[in-house]
């Protein structure tokens, strides 16, 4: 491993690698027993493209070994994001991409939607497809390759993360857990990859030396928002899980109502008195929610008949916007914060 991290003077080798792992780093990899696992799955499926495949065997061992620590990055946040699209899908019972935002708040909703974006158009990059001097050429070509990059390092070394099992879910993505039931190896903390690409970015003639800063305050807003969707998918499976959507009930009642199990207040009341449970923060954003939907549905309604039914008087006075005696209408104006 130490024969991949010779420093090159000439271009062709600045070209071919934008980032440089130290050696010493490289042995601390080498000696995860995770993370030898995962190179030793990746290497299954390892195929240069036409342009890279005349590269030394050196450069190409250093293409793959970029490759597997993006993929050791980038696994784990895939993993939640793949979990966390579930638990909404169960929790709003409903397969629209975009209704699963709506089951999350905060940053967490945030980071959701950014993964959602980025996933859906980077999916390839995401899971490390194709060559590997491609997808590590690829991460310097856009902020939110870059952002994630670093999101996730940073995550790497988080508590929160190696808590919930972060890193652990990135070896089971892609079944590269297989053994991961017995022995249950994990993947070290990856912050070796913040300097090479800082110095990457000084290097680089597009991006320079003044973009850190700001590229590194951006992921690091991302990885709190990750470790705030990680805590609300713990909510979320809490809810899903909960005794009352596993009753024995038909499966055509389980299909037609587990919505009005989880969000109507109403059945709470006739079930047997027991022992009285604190709602959790989910629970009351979701009883606020349901109120918030019922006046917006009588608000249309009301508004349907009035224009169906009533003059325009009468509707004026109702929706407020009656003229007084000698007085101008008090109707709302449009403002470039309210239309």
């Amino acid at each position: 491993m130490l024969e991949y991290q010779e420093s090159n003077n000439s271009s062709e080798s600045e070209e071919v690698r934008p980032f440089v792992i130290p050696a010493e780093d490289v042995e601390v990899l080498n000696a995860s027993e995770g993370f030898c696992m995962l190179r030793n799955y990746l290497a299954r499926d390892t195929s240069f493209c036409p342009s890279h495949n005349t590269c030394d065997p050196p450069t190409q061992q250093t293409w793959i070994l970029q490759r597997d620590l993006l993929h050791a990055l980038v696994a784990p946040v895939l993993a939640l994001f793949t979990r966390a699209s579930t638990l909404a899908c169960a929790a709003l019972c409903s397969s629209r991409a975009s209704d699963l935002e709506l089951a999350f708040g905060g940053d967490a909703r945030g980071a959701f939607l950014c993964l959602q974006c980025f996933v859906d158009e980077e999916e390839d990059w995401c899971r490390t497809r194709g060559c590997p001097a491609c997808v590590v050429s690829e991460t310097l070509s856009t902020e939110s390759h870059l952002r994630l990059t670093i999101a996730a390092s940073l995550l790497s070394t988080a508590g929160v993360g190696a808590g919930s099992g972060g890193q652990g879910e990135g070896v089971e993505e892609g079944d590269e857990g297989q053994d991961d039931g017995q022995g249950q190896p994990s993947l070290p903390p990856l912050p070796h990859i913040l300097p090479a690409l800082r110095d990457a970015l000084a290097s680089d003639p597009f991006w320079g030396p003044d973009h850190w800063p700001y590229l590194l305050s951006r992921a690091a807003g991302l990885s709190k928002g990750i470790q705030a969707l990680i805590k609300e998918c713990a909510d979320l499976e809490a809810l899903v899980s909960s005794p009352s959507s596993s009753s024995p009930l038909s499966n055509s009642s389980r299909s037609a109502a587990p919505s009005v199990q989880r969000f109507s207040s109403h059945t709470a009341e006739t079930e047997p008195k027991g022992a009285r449970l604190k709602k959790s923060k989910l629970a009351k954003r979701q009883l606020r929610l349901e109120k918030e939907e019922l006046e917006l549905m009588r608000r249309v309604a009301a508004q349907c008949w009035a224009r169906t039914c009533m003059t325009k008087r009468v509707r004026g006075e109702l929706l407020g916007a009656v003229r007084g005696p000698g007085e101008e209408a008090s109707r709302r104006r449009r403002s470039l914060t309210c239309p």
